[in-house]
């Protein structure tokens, strides 16, 4: 228990700072004014590494670490990476700024595009890595 906590914890330290560097660099383009596009960018790129991952450590991986190593890059990295909870807020605060047609367009995208990474990263993985 105390290794898997541990990997939890790794994971989540690293895609927290990914997060914050990839959304800051993302948010700074001068194209990236009055979207929210790092979130967007981050939380579809999450769920493409998410369906990778889960492919290969959960769908494939046999060896005595498998949940180890999910648990560090699946619920640990992508967890830490991706965000829920901003990707709200973004939501809410584009409709208090008036623009119901943004926030709702935003949440769309979002949810088709992370459940279209999560796809092809499942199907991508087996298609490029075949299993054995």
């Amino acid at each position: 228990m105390a290794l898997q906590v541990l990997m939890v914890g790794m994971g989540c330290a690293i895609g927290g700072v990914m997060r914050f560097v990839m959304g800051r660099g993302v948010n700074s383009q001068p194209w990236a004014v009055g979207f929210p596009w790092g979130t967007l960018i981050i939380n579809i790129l999450g769920s493409i590494i998410l369906g990778v991952v889960a492919e290969f450590y959960l769908e494939r991986e046999t060896s005595s670490l498998r949940m180890e190593i999910y648990l560090l890059l699946g619920t640990g990295f992508c967890g830490g990476f991706t965000t829920f909870s901003t990707f709200s807020l973004e939501m809410l605060n584009l409709i208090k700024e008036g623009s119901f047609l943004g926030s709702l367009g935003y949440g769309l995208i979002s949810v088709g595009l992370s459940l279209l990474g999560v796809f092809l990263g499942l199907h991508g993985t087996k298609i490029f890595f075949p299993p054995h």
